[in-house]
């Protein structure tokens, strides 16, 4: 698989994965994430499990909305770097809240159907903040 086509099947990746978010899919979700999927925050923190992706899967946030920004890729041999600006809304607890994120995330080639899976996210203040 070339670059391009590596960013392609990504970028499908990510569409997929926003719709299963939105549509609280715990189990189809975890189709697309790699067994050894792991967090980082702003200071490069392992997190292993990231406390609101366990809250969403035990359906106590509910998100509303994901926006976007463009996405910039930067590939090596095997992995694929996607970087954006992410805003998430989403609810806990009674209340809507606004998350506006930097989003580091690693995506590996693999034998799915796919041909990709989410091995690493990292997550940083959204520029300008």
């Amino acid at each position: 698989m070339n670059p391009q086509e590596m960013e392609q099947r990504t970028a499908l990746a990510e569409a997929g994965l926003h719709g299963m978010l939105l549509a609280q899919d715990v189990e189809a979700t975890r189709q697309w994430l790699s067994p050894a999927l792991f967090f980082t925050d702003a200071s490069g923190h392992w997190q292993g499990a990231h406390p609101c992706l366990l809250a969403w899967a035990a359906r106590r946030l509910h998100v509303v909305a994901i926006e976007q920004g463009a996405i910039e890729y930067l590939a090596c041999g095997q992995l694929l770097l996607a970087a954006s600006d992410v805003c998430l809304v989403y609810t806990a607890h009674g209340c809507e809240q606004v998350r506006h994120l930097r989003l580091l995330r690693v995506w590996a080639r693999c034998s799915s159907p796919a041909g990709v899976h989410l091995l690493s996210v990292g997550i940083l203040p959204a520029r300008g903040a």
